[in-house]
């Protein structure tokens, strides 16, 4: 049994590249969601899953970052969603800087 042994002064690096990575491969798919609703407007988690090719679960999750940063909204609160199909758009000021 080998162990390999990492230098503590270089695996912090490892670490931030890693994170820094995982970043960069969100930025595409939240691109996508906000390019397709700046294309077709207030729409559903479903549309928008099926168009970008990427799971419900992965839309919600990019979809819910991208509300915290006031770059979409939703009709329904975030604690009322239960058993309501939440609509998502650009919110107004997001609109205008992609246009």
């Amino acid at each position: 049994m080998t162990v390999e042994l990492q230098n503590p002064a270089t695996a912090h690096r490892t670490r931030n590249d890693d994170a820094r990575r995982k970043e960069e491969r969100r930025r595409p798919i939240r691109s996508q969601i906000i390019d397709y609703l700046a294309s077709n407007g207030a729409s559903k988690v479903a549309d928008i899953s099926s168009d970008i090719v990427c799971s419900r679960d992965c839309v919600r999750y990019h979809l819910a970052a991208l509300e915290k940063a006031a770059i979409v909204r939703s009709n329904i609160s975030p604690g009322t969603r239960e058993g309501f199909t939440p609509f998502y758009a650009l919110t107004p000021a997001a609109a205008s800087v992609r246009v």
